[in-house]
């Protein structure tokens, strides 16, 4: 399942914005939850529910919060002079317009921002990305802070700076950041391998002493000017709802969780316990079909994601199809439900290439990898896929399986002996039907 995040620039949201969030989630059965980034959260959203609620709540004035992608997450706030006493600057204000400036930014990694109102801090601006802390004059402007496994205190880039002047600077070093960083380098790292460290680095943005700012700042603009809400876009365009499909072969659903859901403090939680592996050779070989196997449909081939897959609904079973358009085998086909965990993901796994010229699927939940041409299991040789044989006429894609019932049955007792092998009790069955969207209109 996924989770749906709307932006919350600053913390700050009217009680409409809250009455419509938490109507869709309790339409859909979602769980909710403040987040770490003093942002709402909604969790437990099926794939093709994903426009429909994306739709609802760009609707009541919501877009994303990016929490998907290596961006800017949130700007977090204080209360500021509105509410507090302490207050110095209105730190609100500061935050919804750094968020607004900078959502959508896309970088080597993820960006976090904070923007206290006066030097108690109460926004943890010194451990952001960037951080703004109020004094009388204006903001203290810190730069490469960050939380996690590895903490990193910000490092004072500029004191007393007006608004234009830290949107000017932050500009500058965001865009300087994003241009010399590494992959998947966070701004902490990343300065502590700069040559002259913060020093070097006030030179650059502030002093101008490379004599690229006006570059720096141009390059945001156009940034900024290309800044788009992927939620907005799928809700109203029907070529890219059809993509949050189920499956490839039938606008028709089934469960395929593998967990099964318990109350928790009033809310609908994952009962958390961890299904078996099933270990040992895979149900089915596609070179060993037998005459009783069906060719079933599995959609348009223009349906596909190249270098990627999609799911085929097989009575209660799924099938994992790949279109790979420039490879040697442009269609494979294998069983969706991962040995690993028993995830129905298979479909939705990162497509690779070894140096020796070997396809790969790599489960995109724990990232276990076979070889997508036989199935076989590389991270770990006693997990296996079964493999089908596949066939493209008149652009329409099919499938060789064995009948639905048999299919149903195998995968049944096996799953059934791996809970039992592993001593574990058999809760959870897939392949029923799914709850659909509360009817809300009272």
């Amino acid at each position: 399942t996924y989770s749906v995040i709307p932006r919350c620039p600053g913390g700050d949201i009217t009680p409409d914005t809250l009455i419509a969030f938490a109507t869709t989630a309790k339409k859909y059965g979602l769980w909710t939850k403040i987040t770490g980034a003093q942002r709402l959260g909604m969790y437990g959203a099926k794939v093709h529910d994903l426009p429909d609620i994306f739709k609802e709540l760009v609707d009541a004035g919501m877009e994303t919060g990016q929490a998907y992608g290596k961006a800017l997450r949130t700007v977090k706030s204080c209360v500021g002079t509105s509410w507090c006493r302490y207050g110095q600057q209105d730190s609100v204000t500061m935050a919804v317009t750094l968020e607004n400036r900078y959502k959508g930014l896309r970088a080597p990694h993820k960006i976090k921002m904070a923007a206290s109102g006066c030097l108690r801090e109460c926004a943890e601006a010194q451990g952001k990305d960037v951080g703004v802390i109020a004094t009388q004059a204006g903001y203290n402007l810190f730069v490469c802070g960050n939380g996690g496994a590895k903490p990193a205190h910000a490092k004072l880039l500029a004191t007393d700076c007006s608004v234009e002047q830290c949107l000017q600077y932050v500009d500058r070093f965001l865009m300087y950041y994003i241009s010399t960083a590494k992959h998947l380098q966070r701004t902490a790292p990343w300065l502590a391998e700069l040559e002259g460290g913060i020093d070097y680095l006030k030179k650059v943005v502030i002093d101008d002493s490379l004599g690229i700012a006006a570059d720096l700042e141009a390059m945001m603009e156009r940034n900024r000017s290309h800044e788009k809400c992927e939620w907005k876009e799928v809700a109203y365009d029907e070529g890219l709802r059809r993509k949050f499909k189920q499956f490839a072969n039938t606008d028709a659903f089934h469960d395929s969780e593998q967990i099964e859901y318990i109350d928790v403090r009033g809310q609908r939680h994952p009962n958390l316990y961890s299904p078996p592996d099933i270990l040992g050779p895979a149900l089915y070989r596609k070179e060993k079909a037998s005459d009783g196997w069906e060719w079933i449909f599995a959609g348009l081939a223009t349906d596909y994601p190249k270098n990627g897959g999609l799911s085929v609904k097989h009575g209660t079973q799924e099938v994992a199809v790949f279109h790979l358009p420039h490879g040697e085998e442009q269609w494979l086909a294998t069983q969706n439900l991962c040995p690993h965990k028993q995830a129905l993901s298979i479909s939705r796994g990162l497509v690779g290439v070894q140096p020796n010229g070997t396809l790969t699927v790599a489960d995109p939940i724990y990232k276990t990898t076979y070889n997508l041409q036989t199935g076989d299991g590389i991270s770990n040789p006693n997990l296996n896929l079964s493999t089908f044989n596949i066939k493209v006429e008149n652009g329409k894609v099919f499938v060789q399986v064995p009948p639905c019932s048999e299919m149903e049955e195998a995968f049944e007792k096996t799953i059934q002996e791996s809970f039992k092998a592993d001593g574990k009790e058999f809760k959870k069955k897939t392949g029923g039907p799914v709850s659909v969207p509360k009817d809300l209109s009272w």
